[in-house]
């Protein structure tokens, strides 16, 4: 795939942004519970079925694209980066973070968490 063939919809364009979302997500939750996945705020059915496929092959086959199509969604993904796509998950759970933040700096006030905090928060 050359550079300029990227200004070009992507194959199946439905499914490309699907793919750029399950991309986004965090390994860690791929092919965790959906208890489990409730107690981290997720509560989008769609979350909920990309996060059941663990793996690039898997996601192939559900979907049906070739691992080629894959490697070039790869490349195009690599050059326009993820932070769109992780940002509209991601923003949803900021209270929960913010509240987990809020937690251990009272329980155990570390000096990168305060900061952490005072950046968050008080800034104007």
């Amino acid at each position: 795939m050359k550079v300029d063939d990227f200004s070009k919809e992507p194959y199946k364009a439905q499914t490309y942004d699907t793919y750029i979302l399950w991309k986004s997500l965090p390994t860690f939750l791929k092919g965790q519970p959906r208890v489990s996945l409730e107690k981290f705020g997720i509560d989008e059915e769609i979350i909920f079925d990309l996060l059941e496929i663990k793996t690039q092959a898997d996601f192939g086959k559900k979907y049906n694209i070739d691992t080629g199509t894959l490697t070039d969604w790869n490349k195009r993904i690599q050059k326009d980066g993820l932070s769109k796509s992780i940002n509209s998950w991601a923003r949803k759970l900021t209270p929960n973070v913010v509240f987990a933040l809020y937690k251990n700096i009272t329980k155990n006030g570390r000096a990168h968490e305060v900061r952490a905090w005072y950046e968050l928060i008080e800034h104007d």
